[in-house]
């Protein structure tokens, strides 16, 4: 058993808890980071930096570190309707992918070269005291000046602060998401979207380049139907939708899996001496992959108002308050604003007549005014400010 002490304390090491970490690390406070996970391994989650996280990164100073991992960049977006009425391509705004246990990697490994002890441990209680919170953990206890939530859909630290979620919303349709090498007719830094009556199909590239992510809206109660059939049954039915399809090599292996969808956002982002940041703020659709980006900015940005408090050995609890309450003041609309975003992309890309007729319409306009689409896509990925 081990007693601890830290001015930060980060419960979860995905992408939002290791960036957290980082900078806060970065900014000279002592960190402790928690994590009961196996992050060594591909859990299938989005693989995109959009262009406003790219400059979080660049101050964070890792955007090179994901390059030495494979990092590459994404160059562009095509648009295919399955009726043959239009095909329109679009480039993209800087944006890098990398596949997400590597993105993970990175930033743990970041967060630990900046200062971080992360410790493979599960946080079972937190109880506030006098200076901060205690954290109970399997092996001991730890006292922390501020603690950050960073700990998923199902936060603990958001149910420790008696935080209520202000906008859940259950999804009809879900999502597969599959592998396979690129085929001949794609770009290997170009995704691609057939609009379809039976369900959007997008082709994402990830790394290693060469490979892409299949990924398939489906109605929710066929999802596990899907996943029940092979590879070459699931190929049968894709070229059916398109004849290009017929070439995908797929693997239902290395992580593939269902992807269960629920909007969710908390009711406040901040407790006494303690902040939510990631998904345990709030979880959106994974139309565009924006998730992991606005958790990268919740955590930079908070890092940036709570670290020079901690830092002021003359700081008053209402400096506290008060930086939480600015950082929540900054990044609820931003989130917010994305969420929308994502749930508006989700009503055109689900499985029927009418969501399908949506989607024609939309992309119709795209193909017939590029600076609309450019305008469009300026909208994704959340904000720095």
């Amino acid at each position: 058993m081990h007693d601890h002490g830290c001015d930060v304390a980060v419960i979860g090491g995905g992408l939002a808890g290791s960036a957290a970490a980082l900078a806060f690390a970065a900014r000279g406070c002592t960190v402790r980071l928690f994590e009961r996970r196996d992050l060594a391994r591909d859990p299938n989650r989005g693989d995109i930096l959009h262009a406003p996280t790219v400059e979080v990164l660049r101050q964070l100073g890792v955007l090179d570190f994901l390059e030495d991992r494979g990092a590459a960049r994404w160059h562009g977006l095509e648009f295919v309707d399955s009726a043959g009425t239009f095909s329109v391509g679009s480039e993209i705004r800087e944006s890098w992918l990398l596949n997400h246990a590597d993105m993970e990697a990175v930033f743990l490994e970041a967060a630990q070269s900046a200062g971080t002890v992360v410790q493979p441990d599960r946080v079972r209680a937190l109880e506030r005291d006098a200076g901060g919170w205690a954290l109970a953990t399997d092996h001991g206890t730890t006292n922390a000046r501020l603690i950050v939530g960073a700990d998923g859909a199902e936060s603990l630290t958001r149910t420790a602060l008696g935080i209520p979620l202000a906008d859940v919303h259950e999804y009809d349709n879900w999502i597969v998401v599959l592998h396979s090498p690129t085929p001949s007719w794609l770009k290997p830094d170009y995704g691609w979207t057939l609009l379809h009556p039976e369900g959007t199909v997008w082709l994402l590239p990830t790394t290693p380049v060469g490979r892409h992510r299949v990924v398939l809206t489906v109605r929710r109660g066929q999802a596990r139907e899907w996943m029940a059939l092979s590879e070459a049954e699931i190929r049968e039915k894709l070229t059916e939708r398109h004849p290009g399809l017929g070439e995908l090599e797929l693997n239902k292996r290395g992580g593939s899996h269902i992807y269960r969808i629920k909007r969710q956002h908390a009711a406040s982002y901040s407790g006494p001496r303690a902040a939510l940041t990631g998904d345990a703020a709030h979880t959106i659709h994974p139309v565009g992959g924006q998730g992991l980006n606005i958790a990268i900015q919740d955590s930079a940005k908070l890092a940036e108002l709570l670290a020079t408090v901690l830092l002021d050995p003359q700081a008053t609890e209402r400096a506290f308050t008060d930086s939480l309450a600015e950082y929540e003041a900054i990044r609820r609309p931003i989130n917010t604003a994305t969420i929308e975003l994502a749930h508006a992309g989700s009503l055109i890309a689900g499985p029927g007549r009418e969501p399908y007729e949506k989607a024609v319409e939309f992309y119709s306009k795209a193909a017939s005014d590029p600076g609309w689409v450019r305008q469009y896509q300026a909208n994704f990925g959340g904000r720095v400010n």
